[in-house]
């Protein structure tokens, strides 16, 4: 796409999250997680009231037009311009790295990893961006995939005062702290430049989060016995509930797993 400025807007260093609740036994979740659906891949559709907002739609097959998109990296299978051209409506807005915006047409809005966007792009839903990177994952050159000083991003929805996390292509990080209680986190797993499974359920003991589900596996790279891996890994280390989502037939219910530490 070609270069074309954003709508201006105010950025805010973000505040530090409070220190992390226990998990508890029996809690149940509260109805954010109805309203997210996997697309595939690390991407996802979340519904809020009659908005739809995508995190990093790759390869969508069908869906509501999008209110609000956000991009974690510039990573062809995270920032896809087709599928951006084929959700976004004159109204849409987008929010990405400064790397993806400059390539971005439209509603643009650029944010950097601590940042919080002051105003609601979309009623009643925050947004704030955290980094992502990689301490571990390395190309032949021993350079990593994702590097911390390219500014990728992972992101923070603060949606009706229920906390999603879209961890972006990372290992586990300090930076997780920041999201530590989220009501969901989304995390991947595949361990193909991004956390093993093994990596991926230490970040979810970590984090604790109600509700984890894993991504980043299914589409073309990583596979289910990389999604049953951290469940089960989830399992020995936390008690937090595991759900697998299918992006064919909607959300694939695992039983909820709450276990004792």
């Amino acid at each position: 796409m070609d270069r074309i400025g954003g709508t201006a807007r105010t950025i805010l260093a973000a505040p530090s999250a409070p220190d992390a609740p226990a998990p508890q036994a029996n809690m149940l979740p509260g109805v954010l997680i109805d309203g997210v659906q996997w697309t595939g891949h690390s991407g996802f559709r979340v519904t809020v009231g009659r908005a739809t907002i995508y995190i990093d739609p790759y390869r969508v097959e069908a869906g509501p037009a999008a209110d609000l998109i956000l991009i974690t990296h510039g990573h062809y299978d995270h920032f896809s311009p087709r599928d951006i051209e084929r959700l976004a409506h004159p109204d849409t807005k987008l929010v990405a790295p400064a790397a993806v915006a400059e390539r971005l047409a439209g509603d643009v809005t650029s944010i950097a990893p601590g940042e919080a966007l002051e105003e609601d792009l979309v009623r009643g839903v925050g947004v704030r961006a955290l980094a992502a990177y990689n301490t571990s994952k390395r190309d032949a050159a021993g350079d990593p995939f994702h590097a911390r000083e390219a500014g990728w991003l992972g992101y923070e929805l603060n949606v009706l005062g229920e906390r999603l996390y879209h961890s972006g292509d990372t290992d586990v990080i300090p930076e997780m702290d920041g999201v530590a209680g989220v009501d969901v986190a989304l995390l991947p797993v595949s361990g193909v430049y991004v956390m093993t499974a093994a990596q991926a359920a230490e970040a979810a003991r970590r984090i604790a989060p109600r509700v984890a589900v894993p991504m980043h596996w299914g589409h073309h790279i990583g596979t289910r016995a990389d999604a049953l891996a951290f469940r089960r890994g989830v399992e020995r280390s936390c008690g937090v509930e595991v759900r697998l989502m299918s992006p064919r037939a909607g959300v694939r219910r695992s039983a909820p797993l709450y276990f004792r530490k």
